[in-house]
C-alpha cells in the first residue's frame, strides 16, 4: 500500500506542476513531490526516472492528458498543452458527490479481508482522482465484527458462488460441537447480527440450508455438477422473517405483543419488523402485531426486551418465551 499511496501523492503534485504557469523540469517536479512527501512523513523520491514513469502513467491512465515538453537552454520543462486541464477536473453534482462518498464508505467495510487487499489501492486511487480529503480519520462506522471467527471464508465462498462450485464443507454443529461433512451448492451470503451466513442447497439434508461462518471448519471444491438456484429469490427471501433461519414447512404467523410505555419510543422508531402495526394503546403501553415466520432469531429479539415486552399471541410462542424467562430467572436465584 505505501508504494501506491506515494505514487498517488506524487500524481497529485505533478498535476499541479503541469498546469502551473511556472516552468517545471523533472528535477523541479521531483523537489515539489519530495517536499510534500517529507511533510507527511513519507520517503522521498531518489531517482528522476520515477518522475518520468509517473508522467508516462498519467498519459496512459488519462488519454486526454496531453503533456508537452519545451527546451529552454539546457533544461527541458514539462506542462499540459491545455493549462486549464487537470486530471482531477471531474464534474459532479453535490448529490453525485455524496453518493460516491457513501459508496466508498461501503467499500471500506471490505478493507482488511483476505483477497480484498485491492480495495485499499482502489480507494486510495479513487479518492485522489476525485480530489477527496485523504485523511485517515473515519467519519462512518459500521457494525462489523472484525474478530469474528471464520471471517476469512468470505472471499472464497463469494468466489465459489460466483463460479458455481460445489463445496465439501466441514461444519461443527453448534449444539454438540461435532464435525459433519456437507455437500453444498452455495447460493448466497447473508450478514445478520454481526455474523455471516452461507445459504446453499445441501445434498445431505436435501434442502436449502444455513451455515454460520464461525462454525465452518474448512471446505474444498467437489468436482460435481452444480445445482442451480431456481427456487429462491434472495432479494425477497428474508422479508418475512427476522434473521436467517426458516423451516420449509412453517407458515407466516401474526404475532401480537405488548410493549411497555418506556420502551415504545424505541420500538416506534426502530420497528421489530417491516410489518409492525399498532393495534391499540393504553396507559401502560402499546399493543402491536407483526407477521413473520417464527424462528429462534425472533425469540432472541423478544428476549432482548426483558420486562418491556409481553407476547400475547400465538399461545405456543407466549408459553415458550415465558418458559425461557423462567429459566433465566432461576439463574439469578
Amino acid at each position: 500500500m505505501p508504494k501506491t499511496k506515494n505514487a498517488l501523492i506524487r500524481q497529485r503534485i505533478i498535476d499541479k506542476c503541469l498546469s502551473s504557469s511556472k516552468n517545471y523540469s523533472i528535477t523541479n517536479i521531483m523537489d515539489a513531490c519530495n517536499k510534500e512527501l517529507e511533510s507527511i512523513g513519507e520517503h522521498p523520491v531518489t531517482a528522476t526516472n520515477t518522475i518520468r514513469d509517473d508522467l508516462n502513467q498519467i498519459t496512459t491512465n488519462y488519454p486526454d492528458a496531453v503533456i508537452v515538453s519545451k527546451q529552454v537552454g539546457r533544461n527541458i520543462f514539462y506542462s499540459y498543452e491545455d493549462k486549464n486541464y487537470s486530471i482531477f477536473n471531474i464534474p459532479f453534482s453535490d448529490e453525485e458527490f455524496a453518493q460516491l462518498t457513501q459508496t466508498l464508505s461501503i467499500l471500506s467495510r471490505f478493507e482488511g479481508m483476505p483477497q480484498f487487499e485491492w480495495i485499499e489501492d482502489f480507494m486510495a486511487r479513487f479518492k485522489t482522482s476525485l480530489n477527496l480529503n485523504n485523511t485517515n480519520e473515519p467519519i462512518v462506522g459500521f457494525d462489523e465484527n472484525i474478530d469474528l471467527k471464520g471471517r476469512g471464508h468470505f472471499t472464497s465462498l463469494f468466489s465459489a458462488i460466483s463460479n458455481k462450485l460445489v463445496l465439501s464443507l466441514i461444519y461443527k454443529n453448534f449444539k454438540n460441537d461435532q464435525e459433519q461433512i456437507f455437500l453444498v451448492h452455495p447460493y448466497y451470503l447473508k450478514q445478520y447480527n454481526g455474523r455471516w451466513f452461507l445459504m446453499g442447497y445441501s445434498e445431505n439434508i436435501g434442502k436449502l440450508s444455513v451455515f454460520a461462518f464461525d462454525r465452518i471448519v474448512s471446505f474444498t471444491q467437489e468436482h460435481k455438477n452444480y445445482i442451480e438456484n431456481t427456487k429462491y429469490n434472495f432479494k425477497e427471501y428474508f422479508d418475512d422473517m427476522i434473521g436467517v433461519s426458516k423451516n420449509d414447512h412453517s407458515q407466516i404467523e401474526t404475532v401480537k405483543m405488548w410493549i411497555s410505555k418506556q420502551r415504545w419510543p424505541y420500538v416506534e422508531t426502530k420497528p421489530l419488523h417491516g410489518t409492525q402495526r399498532i393495534i391499540s394503546k393504553d396507559e401502560t403501553g402499546t399493543f402491536i402485531q407483526i407477521q413473520v415466520y417464527i424462528n429462534n432469531e425472533l425469540e432472541q429479539r423478544i428476549m432482548s426486551f426483558g420486562e418491556d415486552i409481553n407476547v400475547l399471541e400465538p399461545y405456543y410462542l407466549r408459553e415458550k418465551i415465558k418458559e425461557r424467562f423462567q429459566k433465566g430467572y432461576k439463574n439469578y436465584q
